[in-house]
């Protein structure tokens, strides 16, 4: 990917959650960002991957350049209230 970053480059994300991200027609930190977490989980999920709640925790936390262990309890359970909507 010439001239765009990757999302294996931001805090949590590796190839794998690359891999999916990109299946699911987010392959760039800005698209991730315009979509939000959760709608992203969910498009992984409609492209065919079983991703874990730590890889919806995992998204949050990479926007906020945080830690995904460090993301509060209860915004861990907000995210998961919504992504079950």
């Amino acid at each position: 990917m010439t001239g765009a970053q990757l999302l294996r480059t931001m805090r949590n994300l590796g190839p794998a959650s690359e891999q999916m991200l990109c299946a699911a027609g987010i392959c760039t930190p800005e698209e991730l960002d315009k979509v939000g977490a959760v709608e992203a989980y969910r498009r992984a999920l409609d492209a065919g991957a079983h991703p874990s709640l730590n890889f919806l925790w995992s998204l949050e936390a990479a926007l906020l350049d945080l830690d995904w262990r460090d993301l509060p309890a209860a915004r861990k359970a907000d995210l998961r209230a919504q992504a079950d909507r």
